[in-house]
């Protein structure tokens, strides 16, 4: 075999694996799940508590309350939230009364006119992750 055949021939092949090995990498995405594991935590039937979208947003927040502090008497009355302990104990106080604590891994959610107010009574910080759909002023 002379030299240019033999270089045609290695171009050639060498051509063909790139091309192969290109194919071969360019497979389909995924449609499914694997390997994946959801447990719905936390639910508002929106279609209950707001109604429109206009001037409104999906948002997700971290907050902290340092040991002392709190957030003031409020509603969700249009704002509905579902809340995430990360760390901390979270006291939430409602209009009636009622009192709850909430500790990390544990969820829950404040919408309609009934009012609540929060506090960290504890010595460490209260982290928390926020769900909500907020209206924009």
């Amino acid at each position: 075999m002379n030299k240019l055949a033999r270089a045609t021939a290695t171009t050639a092949a060498v051509l063909t694996l790139l091309s192969a090995g290109y194919v071969l990498g360019q497979q389909s995405p995924p449609t499914d799940y694997k390997l994946v594991s959801e447990n719905v935590l936390g639910g508002i039937d929106l279609a209950k508590e707001i109604d429109s979208l206009q001037h409104r947003e999906l948002r997700l927040s971290r907050a902290v309350i340092e040991p002392g502090g709190h957030v003031g008497l409020h509603s969700h009355q249009g704002d509905p939230t579902i809340v995430y302990l990360l760390s901390g104990v979270l006291t939430n106080h409602h209009d009636d009364g009622t009192t709850e604590e909430f500790r990390p891994g544990q969820v829950f959610a404040e919408f309609g006119p009934r009012a609540h107010w929060v506090e960290n009574n504890g010595s460490a910080p209260v982290t928390f992750i926020v769900a909500n759909i907020h209206r924009r002023e």
